[in-house]
């Protein structure tokens, strides 16, 4: 599991594969959005590193739209054993609870836009629990595919632009990269609770 908290040996792992190359980091995000230890953003970087910023971007963004799309059906066929098994019962049940199975589409389909556009937030698991939901596979996939990519064009970008930025800019960019990512993984969950209570609220005006 070394390769995916370093970026250096992910990225080493992925070009010692050669030819094989793109089809594995594909089938690599295609998993990460089943799967919730593999780091998508982790993955994007490496990828625009690699194969260039454009064919990084599209095979993170085909790989993560596919995997959403199977973890949703497979969710919405197997139902609460499958989730507890990829996230803790307390926590998944607290989700539903929140979001809840039937009816609030509109709670459901905000609070998907916004874990799916923001970095930090829990947008993988929000695709496995939307499956359990009422809302449409239609309303999912146009969410899904609309929001997604903005977060994966930054993380390729950055990938790309790392070899070619001067140290003496790269050093403060690489470190202000590593705060952010701190105070995103140390707030996270008051993040989450807070976006979930405001949307709750929001919905509940619609409704009413």
């Amino acid at each position: 599991m070394d390769i995916f908290v370093s970026k250096e040996v992910l990225e080493s792992f992925m070009a010692g594969l050669g030819f094989w190359g793109p089809f594995v980091f594909l089938l690599l995000q295609v998993l990460q959005a089943i799967i919730a230890p593999i780091p998508g953003n982790l993955l994007t970087m490496v990828g625009g590193a690699l194969f260039g910023f454009w064919p990084g971007f599209l095979l993170a963004y085909i790989g993560n739209v596919v995997g959403s799309l199977i973890g949703f059906f497979i969710v919405r066929k197997a139902g609460r054993p499958v989730m507890i098994k990829l996230v803790s019962a307390e926590r998944f049940d607290k989700w539903m609870e929140t979001i809840g199975t039937e009816g609030a589409k509109s709670r459901t389909k905000i609070l998907l836009i916004i874990m799916v556009l923001f970095p930090f937030l829990p947008s993988d698991l929000m695709c496995l629990a939307v499956g359990m939901t009422a809302i449409s596979f239609r309303a999912f996939f146009v969410i899904l595919i609309t929001c997604r990519p903005w977060g994966q064009l930054g993380a390729a970008l950055l990938g790309v632009r790392s070899y070619h930025w001067p140290q003496e800019l790269l050093i403060p960019l690489f470190a202000a990269i590593v705060v952010v990512c701190i105070l995103g993984v140390y707030f996270a969950p008051k993040l989450e609770q807070a976006v979930i209570k405001w949307t709750y609220r929001v919905t509940n005006r619609m409704d009413g």
